[in-house]
């Protein structure tokens, strides 16, 4: 059995990291600011605003993310250099071991565990995410780790683990409470998992009552969208009016906000079940999961969830399973970012795999027959990722802005100033490719990354630099980019176009006649 959960985890590997470097297509600013930001912290003590070895957080664009996994995704560097395979590796890497915790969980469970490493393995929504260096894959390993201690009555390892989930991705500090509390009626001793289910209740509401806490959630949640907001108050005035003016009170007890968001929200909580998103093709943050004609799971384990339902075996631990799979899209649910949202409902993958393991034990007998679907479906997908996601995700994913950097590095010497706009992180795309982690540079980023100037390379506040720059401006030697819908401005000659894989144009490089 070691030989085959081992194979299981060489083929996971394999799954995760082949051609790591270009799959997906585009390198997007999240994964080279954590690889970036990840190794400055390394190799100076301090991020880029000045903060000695921070642990808690690195502000972005003021919604302040775990740092942890930006340690984590800069020890690639150390081993593979500035590229892109080196941002995305160590998560890949944690990822493909995944394998073995859900295998233990299974096993615990009188699952298959073999068939459930498997499952993760060649999982489409998982392959992706840890693909793309989303933290929530560090998380999701943790948790899991933390779950396979509950079962194995290892307390306080597992409450280790679940505190830490609270630093790697903030998904899990609504998750892990939700998650402790009930383990009272299945586990003992009672009192410890309730006295941890109330400390991690407490713990989640001090952190949410932090700017860095709330940071990110504030953002995007369905609470303060204007979006909704109109929505709801269009929808109440709309079948008010309709209930008649001598209606009033009728009016307020069935159209009212509560009612309005409550209907918003089971919308989108249903979403993260809809079969089309789960089997056909999947929807939400193209970012994170675009693939064509694929959905997050694979057709077959449809018939391995109708098979769960009339298993036999144990079912001890299973009605804990379902509640965890009715659980896990809270987090998603509370906010409005691309919905439904594959990385913030990371949980639901173990929950998943572990109903489709259980209904496997109905079929077993046909396991061949299953196994040969599976891995027909396995071929499909990757066909559909490797050869048209990029085209999807093309824009979406800044493809261009890696170009653009490379080619100010290797023209270097041929110009005295270059000119660029400092969105889209390109200032940290050209210190990354660089390998410029001057500890110097520490204390001139702004909020939001931006920076003035890194060596000749000089970062303009606008996506047109040629609108406001004048001749005099302009020495013959320096080279100004501008964004790829810009328009021409008389007196500068184009002297070569980064063009992207979806046919659109993202920098035009120009230079004064």
């Amino acid at each position: 059995m070691k030989k085959w959960l081992f194979g299981i985890f060489l083929l996971a590997l394999v799954l995760r990291i082949i051609n790591l470097g270009d799959l997906p297509h585009g390198f997007f600013e999240e994964e080279v600011t954590n690889a970036y930001v990840g190794r400055f912290i390394f190799q100076n003590g301090k991020d880029l605003y000045g903060n000695i070895f921070p642990l808690l957080y690195f502000d972005k664009f003021h919604d302040y993310p775990p740092v942890l996994p930006m340690y984590i995704s800069g020890l690639g560097t150390f081993l593979f250099g500035n590229t892109e395979f080196a941002a995305r590796f160590p998560i890949a890497l944690i990822g493909a071991l995944t394998v073995f915790p859900v295998f233990g969980i299974a096993t615990l469970l009188s699952l298959s565990g073999l068939f459930a490493a498997f499952l993760l393995a060649i999982l489409p929504w998982h392959i992706v995410l840890s693909r793309t260096g989303a933290e929530g894959v560090i998380g999701l390993y943790v948790f899991v780790l933390g779950l396979l201690w509950v079962f194995q009555k290892r307390f306080r390892w597992a409450m280790v683990a679940f505190f830490l989930t609270y630093f790697l991705y903030p998904s899990f500090r609504i998750l892990t409470p939700l998650t402790v509390l009930p383990l009272v009626f299945f586990l003992k001793p009672r009192k410890a998992f309730l006295f941890a289910g109330i400390a991690f209740i407490l713990f989640t509401a001090a952190i949410s009552a932090t700017p860095w806490g709330r940071g990110r959630f504030e953002q995007t949640s369905i609470f303060k969208s204007q979006e909704i907001q109109g929505r709801v108050n269009y929808l109440n005035t709309y079948f008010s009016n309709d209930e008649g003016t001598d209606q009033v009170k009728m009016a307020r007890a069935f159209h009212n906000k509560i009612i309005g968001y409550s209907r918003e929200i089971a919308k989108q909580y249903m979403s993260y079940f809809s079969p089309t998103h789960l089997f056909y093709e999947a929807e939400g943050q193209p970012r994170y999961f675009n693939v064509p004609q694929q959905g997050l799971l694979y057709m077959t384990m449809g018939l391995l969830f109708f098979a769960s339902l009339i298993s036999v075996g144990s079912k001890k631990f299973m009605g804990y399973i379902v509640y965890l799979l009715i659980i896990a899209p809270i987090p998603a649910v509370l906010t409005i970012d691309f919905v439904p949202h594959a990385h913030r409902a990371i949980l639901m993958i173990l929950l998943l795999i572990l109903i489709a393991a259980y209904g496997y034990k109905s079929l077993v007998q046909i396991r061949v027959v299953l196994i040969i679907l599976l891995i027909t479906e396995l071929v499909f997908f990757w066909h559909q990722y490797s050869h048209h996601s990029a085209s999807y995700q093309s824009r979406l994913r800044n493809d261009g802005d890696k170009e653009l950097a490379k080619y100010i590095i290797e023209h270097d010497k041929e110009y005295e100033r270059f000119i660029i706009p400092m969105f889209e992180r390109l200032p940290v795309y050209y210190a990354y490719f660089s390998g410029n982690y001057n500890a110097a540079l520490a204390g001139q980023f702004r909020n939001e990354l931006k920076i003035d100037r890194i060596g000749k390379v000089e970062f303009f506040t606008d996506w047109c630099p040629t609108k406001y720059l004048k001749s005099e401006d302009l020495s013959p030697g320096a080279l100004v980019v501008d964004n790829g819908d810009c328009p021409g401005v008389p007196g500068y000659q184009e002297i070569d176009t980064f063009v992207r894989r979806d046919g659109t144009r993202a920098y035009k490089l120009l230079i004064w006649k």
